[in-house]
């Protein structure tokens, strides 16, 4: 505003020492402009009141996202550009409306995130007279979380029904623990229960023995996704729910392991809730700077009753082919390989699984890169 001021100061110095039609007309030809300015320089902006609406405040990864912003200013006066927009840094969004000479204002734009929790903090409103030269600034909270879940792929039924049948551990019932039958007897330890014990067997050692039971064995599926550092992640992420959608849809409990160097865990669950909760997790899921899936692969517990497990990831190396095969001799193992490229001693390592009744499948980043909420896989 210090160049307007000049600016009228010199026009009216000019007038007044040059005298005649012109130069006052120069001058009073001004003085609008710069008292509209001047008036929106000092424009009380900050007591305007300004809210945000997100419709469902749910979406998937890829879909426009509708903001809608409300904007009361404090008495009508007529702006030459009103700009409404998200005041974060690379979100994006905003509109501008002309000469406004309302105070209430209503606007639309839409955003693109990416998976996961966004905190919509705060709206920046700025108005201008139609040259620049008076502009006002304010930003207003108004705070919104908005949750972008992954995409995912329904995938066909008939890959689903190879999943249940394939390997050397396939089943066609599911098993459960038998408490009532006991195949041998080790040593107490703590935690055991007291109706485990094995008396017979504690009096020939004169030390206590707790029953072994067989291994319990149910319908329950884990879905690991690697959580290491990654170039396709992100279409790790999806892959994960696509096949998670699968099992819960063909009836199967599906559980959760994020593998990385902070170890995430969703217990299985067959109900629609699981759904959610899997769709939520994943949106949340980042990937770590260092660590994979080998230290949890060594970690049988993790999935020691599952019937069934699918390893996403984008890396197989020798440090993942030992575990697997011995995770295969005892269930049903599905291994799928994000990547674009492979060496030779990837496919070596790929034979070896398939031979020992790992299901192998290799998927190239760019199928998986293009899918929208509930394509489908080819």
């Amino acid at each position: 505003m210090l160049g307007v001021g000049i600016l009228t100061a010199v026009l009216f110095s000019y007038a007044m020492f040059q005298g005649g039609f012109v130069s006052w007309f120069l001058f009073y030809s001004f003085l609008p402009f710069g008292l509209h300015a001047l008036t929106v320089a000092l424009y009380p902006l900050r007591r305007a009141a300004v809210s945000r609406t997100v419709p469902a405040r749910r979406y998937y990864a890829g879909e426009a996202i509708p903001v809608a912003v409300r904007v009361e200013l404090p008495w009508p006066f007529p702006m030459a550009a009103v700009a409404v927009g998200e005041e974060r840094e690379g979100k994006g969004g905003g509109a501008v409306v002309s000469w406004v000479f309302r105070r209430r204002l209503s606007c639309r734009w839409t955003l693109m995130l990416p998976r996961g929790r966004h905190q919509l903090e705060t709206v920046r409103l700025e108005v201008s007279d139609m040259f620049g030269w008076g502009k006002r600034a304010e930003s207003f909270s108004a705070p919104c979380t908005v949750i972008v879940y992954p995409r995912y792929v329904e995938w066909p039924a008939s890959m689903v029904r190879e999943w249940f049948s394939h390997g050397n551990a396939a089943r066609t019932f599911a098993y459960r623990r038998d408490l009532a039958v006991a195949v041998g007897a080790r040593e107490y330890a703590p935690g055991d229960k007291m109706s485990w014990v094995h008396w017979k067997a504690s009096a020939r050692k004169n030390e206590l023995m707790t029953k072994e039971f067989d291994e319990q064995r149910n319908d329950d599926w884990f879905v690991v996704l690697d959580g290491g550092p990654s170039p396709s992640f992100e279409e790790l992420v999806t892959l994960a729910a696509s096949v998670a959608k699968a099992l819960l849809d063909a009836g199967a409990p599906v559980g959760l392991l994020v593998a990385g160097k902070e170890r995430s865990s969703l217990a299985p669950r067959r109900h629609e809730e699981q759904w959610q909760a899997l769709l939520l997790r994943l949106a949340e899921v980042k990937a770590a700077r260092e660590g994979g899936m080998e230290a949890l692969l060594v970690d049988e517990t993790n999935w020691k009753t599952a019937a069934g497990c699918i390893f996403v990831t984008s890396a197989l190396s020798s440090a993942l082919v030992p575990p697997l095969r011995a995770l295969a001799m005892k269930r049903r193992v599905i291994l799928y390989v994000v990547t674009g490229e492979r060496r030779e001693e990837q496919r070596r390592w790929e034979e070896e699984l398939r031979r020992s009744g790992v299901h192998v499948s290799v998927i190239a980043p760019d199928m998986l890169q293009t899918v929208r909420q509930g394509g489908e896989f080819q």
